[in-house]
């Protein structure tokens, strides 16, 4: 919506930014269709089939970027990207893009104006992770053990007011236990939280077998992919 309204609003728009920005919310509408489509399936089956084909986790990282650049910047936010050369699994696209995107999407609404979100993926051992880490107000320890939960919205005042519906984490832990993986988050280095998705590498199908909670602050090497 944001991406549409940034359109709308230049009296003279370049036909080519106008197809860009085209592209992104036709991406959207298929990916927000297909979630639509999956919480019909939970709601009357449980777990919903997924696709099995390779899916480069830097890949997704860029498309929500891209997606989400809009957004930030009207908020001066920074969008940083540590992506490793390869980072490859095996499962569904469409349902793992929609997992990166409610966690940059969440990101993106909390973090203070003029302040950065780092994405970065990566692997340790048989896992491969991807990290959103903002420098939001961050999550209390008790919270932490909340937050995947069904319809767990913190201030539930404000959540109700801006009409959220508090499945939004709840749909991302869904979706990474549905190809044998795990969703964490942990109080970051920035002052913010970080949120991990861990995942089987493509070569080691299987659950991503007692591996850490993933790297807590940004590296160095990065990519300033929005400001």
């Amino acid at each position: 919506r944001t991406n549409l309204d940034v359109a709308l609003s230049d009296p003279d728009p370049d036909p080519a930014e106008l197809r860009r920005v085209a592209e992104l919310v036709g991406a959207s509408a298929t990916r927000m269709s297909r979630l639509v489509d999956d919480l019909l399936v939970y709601a009357r089956l449980g777990a919903p089939a997924r696709e099995e084909v390779p899916v480069e986790l830097g890949h997704l990282v860029v498309d929500a970027v891209d997606e989400f650049q809009a957004v930030a910047a009207s908020r001066g936010i920074t969008l940083v990207t540590e992506l490793a050369p390869t980072c490859v699994v095996v499962g569904d696209a469409l349902a793992l893009r929609q997992a990166v995107a409610n966690l940059l999407h969440n990101a993106v609404r909390l973090a203070p104006e003029g302040s950065r979100i780092w994405l970065a993926t990566g692997t340790e051992g048989a896992a491969a992770w991807v990290t959103v880490t903002d420098e939001g107000p961050g999550i209390s320890e008790e919270d932490r053990a909340k937050v995947f939960q069904r319809f767990w919205r913190g201030d539930q005042k404000a959540a109700r007011a801006e009409g959220r519906s508090g499945l939004g984490l709840a749909i991302v832990a869904q979706i990474v236990a549905d190809h044998g993986g795990t969703a964490t988050v942990a109080a970051a280095p920035t002052g913010g939280s970080i949120f991990t998705l861990w995942l089987p590498l493509a070569d080691t199908r299987g659950p991503a077998n007692g591996v850490g909670a993933g790297p807590v602050e940004p590296v160095g090497d990065s990519q300033e992919a929005a400001s």
